[in-house]
């Protein structure tokens, strides 16, 4: 039977990318850094995928091995495999590059065909850089898939239904089921950072301020839901300039990750969604660039620069070293003065009503 190596054994890399391999007939391979996550893999030999809503059928992923990542057969069981896919964050891309590439060396078999898979932009370039013997394309995620009880295996998914990858790719000739080719993989990817990450990010630091830790119920809050349905008309004229689409193509996608996030059934966190702030402040990420363009484009900031000021309370407690940084990110996009005011806002612990007022005055 062909062999997956799946690097990242978390939520997307189990709940999302196992069961479309698993329908490709591969064996499955999980290899992850957290020691005690692999130890209870082999210990319980399956774990079950539900979908929200209920109308898919859940289904038992049994058809797997899993090592640790610093075994030696991670190594191996990489320079054996007819497939990879990396579905880790996009900031720990880097670490598990060592390992890749030195297993690609000692292949028999030609080059390993690797999918770099993770809400980022140009998640591959570590591979890339390292200089990795691989055909090396990227997927991109849009399934959302959590874990409700931690500290069991089983997991709850969206029944989406693929994982479009970069096909463009020079050498790839690899065709999954499921897993479609996408050919303008760039505009794709970019869009759907600047709107499906840039809605969560509004949902996740707004909700975190105002205390919510369920997902849903901060996304249907009547202020955090105001204040998306401000920013809806804003982030699709950006983005279908920037892309050169179709107004109502982007509305209609923009739409699609406003409703996701509204819908209770999916069960997420706040916490999920908000951590790693600093990542989410880089002058190309998901606040950012939507900013820069608003600018750009003269369409109305105000709503966006309340977010990123959000962004940034966030990251004052979750990494308060990492400020500077952020604040000089921000300075590279746009004139900081309005978000430093509304920052100042969220020190003073004012409420989310209030703030909106101010900002509806301006």
């Amino acid at each position: 039977m062909k062999k997956a190596v799946i690097i990242g054994a978390g939520q997307t890399g189990r709940g999302f990318i196992a069961p479309i391999l698993e329908d490709n007939q591969y064996h499955l391979v999980f290899l992850d850094k957290d020691r005690g996550l692999i130890e209870q893999l082999k210990l319980e030999k399956e774990y079950k995928v539900s979908y929200f809503g209920g109308k898919k059928k859940s289904r038992m992923i049994t058809n797997f091995d899993a090592f640790w990542m610093e075994e030696e057969m991670a190594e191996k069981e990489i320079a054996e495999a007819d497939v990879i896919f990396v579905s880790v964050c996009a900031s720990c891309v880097h670490e598990v590059v060592p390992c890749v590439d030195r297993a690609v060396r000692k292949r028999k078999k030609g080059k390993v065909t690797l999918f770099c898979c993770e809400n980022g932009v140009n998640v591959k370039r570590p591979f890339i850089e390292a200089g990795t013997d691989a055909v090396i394309s990227e997927g991109v995620i849009f399934c959302t898939t959590v874990k409700p009880d931690q500290d069991k295996l089983d997991l709850i998914s969206q029944d989406y239904p693929e994982l479009p990858v970069d096909g463009k790719v020079e050498g790839l000739s690899l065709k999954l089921q499921g897993v479609p080719w996408e050919m303008d993989f760039a505009s794709l990817l970019q869009r759907k950072i600047y709107t499906y990450n840039f809605m969560s990010a509004v949902v996740a630091y707004l909700g975190s301020y105002k205390g919510y830790t369920g997902y849903g119920d901060a996304a249907n809050d009547e202020e955090i839901a105001g204040v998306i349905e401000r920013l809806t008309p804003v982030i699709s004229a950006v983005i279908a300039k920037k892309y050169e689409i179709d107004i109502q193509e982007q509305l209609d996608f923009t739409n699609r990750a406003a409703e996701k996030f509204k819908n209770k059934e999916i069960k997420d966190t706040i916490e999920r969604n908000a951590r790693q702030a600093k990542r989410k402040l880089d002058t190309k990420e998901r606040l950012l660039t939507p900013l820069f363009l608003a600018d750009r484009y003269k369409e109305d900031t105000r709503y966006i620069g309340l977010v990123v000021a959000a962004a940034l309370y966030y990251l004052s407690d979750e990494e308060p070293g990492a400020m500077e940084e952020a604040w000089e990110n921000i300075k590279k996009q746009t004139d900081e003065k309005p978000i430093a005011a509304l920052y100042q806002m969220f020190r003073e612990k004012k409420s989310l009503d209030w703030i909106l007022k101010r900002i509806d005055r301006t």
